[in-house]
């Protein structure tokens, strides 16, 4: 099955001025990168104040995201950085992910809504196909609630 760039950016919730420009898929290992750029350099902003900045350059990040038809999945952008004036040099943000985190936000949401049925993250990890401190970056933490051994799990991301 092909991936469309149509229904990527759609899967993605990329809207301007980011879109997917191409993606390169291998067959034999069943992985896929979706490469995404920014097409308006003009309404860069930055992260801090949301002042529209000139640019600066850009840094070539990846990120994990979920498997999509069943191809190991990343996306792959050259993430502008900014010259505020107020800020300094900032890193724009995406809306697939986080500021300084290594997978996407659905990604992040697959992995929640596993650890919640999961026995270990051990098993999480190895259901993802990832290791087991990618997992680990996602906070779980169980304590009773009282003597009568009543849990409460807590999962929240760092």
């Amino acid at each position: 099955m092909a991936l469309r760039i149509e229904d990527i950016n759609h899967l993605l919730g990329i809207s301007p001025p980011w879109e997917v420009s191409e993606i390169k898929q291998d067959k034999a290992k069943f992985t896929a990168e979706i490469h995404v750029v920014c097409s308006d350099r003009s309404v860069l902003r930055c992260p801090d104040c949301d002042k529209v900045c000139p640019g600066y350059n850009h840094r070539l990040r990846k990120w994990r995201h979920t498997g999509i038809c069943d191809y190991r999945t990343q996306v792959v952008a050259h993430v502008p950085r900014v010259t505020c004036s107020e800020h300094g040099i900032k890193t724009v943000s995406v809306p697939w992910t986080e500021a300084r985190v290594h997978f996407t936000t659905a990604f992040e949401a697959r992995v929640i809504e596993w650890l919640q049925d999961a026995t270990s993250i051990s098993a999480v990890a190895s259901r993802m196909g990832v290791s087991w401190t990618m997992v680990a970056h996602i906070c779980v933490d169980e304590t009773s609630s009282k003597k009568g051994h009543n849990y409460i799990t807590v999962v929240s991301n760092p």
